[in-house]
């Protein structure tokens, strides 16, 4: 009787020792397929904002341009001194901030005169 017992403790452990095995191979797998996945963001997309002071992005009354907020833009933006813009023009800004779930990107001139350039859907490179 207790050979059967030992046989079946051993059979027990035997499965449970193989799932673990099984269950850390794939968070190992997870891990390594989630890092490649991952690129890194050069560009950025001003917010699909407008009212009386925003114009998709652009400020009316203001010298900036907003940015909706995440960890990767900010860390891009305050990396950076200028933008790129799809038609060629450099701007350099001179500063930046979040404010809620925003970042203002904060320039020397007004962005009116280069708008129809910069305004969201527009993709603009950080450089």
């Amino acid at each position: 009787m207790k050979t059967k017992v030992l046989i079946g403790l051993f059979a027990l452990s035997l499965v449970f020792s193989c799932k673990q095995k099984s269950e850390v191979e794939e968070n190992a797998t997870k891990t390594e397929n989630s890092e490649v996945a991952s690129p890194e963001l050069t560009s950025i997309q001003l917010a699909n904002y407008s009212d009386d002071n925003w114009k998709n992005g652009v400020g009316l009354t203001f010298n900036m341009l907003l940015v909706d907020y995440s960890k990767e833009k900010f860390e891009l933006i305050s990396k950076g001194t200028e933008l790129n813009l799809p038609s060629g023009e450099k701007v350099p800004y001179i500063g930046y901030e979040t404010q809620d779930n925003y970042i203002h990107i904060m320039l020397a001139d007004k962005p009116t005169a280069f708008q129809s350039a910069i305004e969201y859907p527009n993709e603009i490179t950080i450089k």
